[in-house]
């Protein structure tokens, strides 16, 4: 587990590059989600025009929020990087 205080978002995002992550965040509603996430090229699936969240570009438009492939849901998500509460 990664101490949440010191990591950013490029830490973040090159965890999630490699592998599967466990990210536990509080969402806008206040509600705590518990995700296991990836950004790894080998999982996601390739980019549509009809879903802007599978275009790299359009993913890192937003530095506060972080965009990542849901493995359970099988469906891109996203958290702000300062709602994360652990990184595993």
């Amino acid at each position: 587990m990664w101490d949440i205080t010191t990591m950013d978002r490029s830490e973040m995002i090159e965890e999630l590059l490699k592998r599967e992550c466990r990210v536990i965040f509080r969402k806008v509603s206040g509600e705590s989600r518990d995700m296991i996430c990836t950004l790894n090229p080998d999982v996601i699936p390739a980019a549509t025009k009809t879903d802007p969240l599978s275009q790299t570009k359009v993913r890192e438009l937003n530095e506060e929020v972080l965009a990542v492939w849901d493995i359970k849901a099988a469906g891109w998500r996203s958290f702000r990087v300062e709602n994360v509460v652990s990184f595993s």
